[in-house]
């Protein structure tokens, strides 16, 4: 009879755990962990998609399309909306050497139209995935549902025809009013399950609030990542007014009725100049120990962003930052 030999299981077990960790790792992606050099990549694409579509295009966008092109982003489609009174713009890209599909997002473009999103952003049902509870602010998804989301399907639905971008991951992107169309889109196709043999990573910056908690619930377990980068005392993320709590941050549910609005985890908190962060609570959208802790957040920061002015690099001739964060920038490229 053979004799027990326990040494041979316990490198087998050993074997067999190495391998499960390899497969998580490997199927699409997992749970990514923030990544500070995408970030900065993701933010040059955020400004350049403030410039106009036909511009975009044809690569006339002065700082911003060279930033991006150094950092090996390819645009190959953009599109326009007025249905808010304001030029909205979508555009996409590809990096095939990180096998990216980046779909970007315009922000807000000044702070009438700031004043606007707060004043006509009532809540209403988020009707293409029904869900109990699940609320969403009106400006900011009917923007997306009415103008955005059938040019991203047939969009997307082309170049995945093409085998070569079977394995591409696909990253939703935007500032300011650009976050918030970043997580509908994102939203959306995960809950239809269109990339659902793919890696969908989200990261906003200066993004507004944009449902309650249980809509973010439906879909947020179904992204590999979402990340949600914050500049110190940017007023925007704390827009429009959550229901505070006991605790001095912000209630995520009520006795008969949804707490409205919420945030999604996980916050990014970065300082002033953007040279170090800390990485909030990845359970709850409102962490009381990171923005939400401010109280008197200021609309300057949220114009710029790891010392880009982000609506108005497009029309920047060189690419010259802010000097308090040119080492990081020169420290990602």
């Amino acid at each position: 009879m053979a004799r027990f030999r326990p040494t041979n299981v316990f490198a087998e077990y050993k074997k067999l755990l190495t391998i499960l960790a390899l497969l998580c790792l490997y199927i699409g992606c997992g749970k990514c962990e923030y990544d500070e050099k995408l970030s900065i990549d993701l933010l040059y694409v955020s400004a350049l998609s403030n410039c106009e579509p036909e511009k975009l295009m044809a690569k006339d966008c002065k700082a911003a399309t060279a930033s991006v092109e150094k950092r090996g982003f390819v645009p190959f489609f953009a599109s326009e909306n007025f249905n808010t009174g304001y030029p909205m713009y979508m555009s996409l890209f590809r990096r095939d050497s990180q096998k990216e599909i980046i779909v970007s997002f315009s922000g807000t473009r000044n702070p009438k139209q700031l004043i606007d999103e707060f004043v006509k952003n009532v809540p209403t049902d988020y009707d293409i995935h029904p869900g109990k509870k699940v609320k969403v602010l009106k400006y900011f998804y009917e923007d997306y549902k009415n103008q955005f989301r059938n040019d991203l399907v047939q969009q997307l639905m082309s170049i995945f025809e093409d085998a070569k971008f079977d394995d591409f991951k696909v990253i939703f992107t935007g500032h300011s009013l650009g976050g918030a169309m970043a997580i509908h889109a994102a939203a959306d196709l995960v809950l239809s399950d269109f990339l659902i043999n793919r890696a969908a990573i989200v990261y906003t910056f200066g993004q507004p609030r944009v449902g309650n908690a249980e809509f973010y619930e439906q879909f947020i377990g179904k992204l590999n990542a979402f990340y949600r980068v914050v500049h110190d005392k940017d007023i925007v993320p704390h827009l429009p007014p959550c229901v505070p709590n006991l605790h001095h941050g912000c209630a995520k549910e009520g006795f008969l009725i949804p707490i409205f609005p919420y945030h999604a985890p996980t916050e990014i908190y970065y300082d002033k100049e953007m040279m170090s962060y800390k990485q909030c609570s990845n359970t709850e959208g409102e962490d009381k120990d990171c923005s939400d802790s401010l109280s008197k957040p200021s609309f300057g920061e949220h114009l710029t962003y790891f010392g880009v002015r982000v609506g108005e690099y497009h029309k920047q001739e060189s690419e010259q930052v802010n000097e308090n964060s040119i080492n990081k920038l020169l420290n990602s490229q």
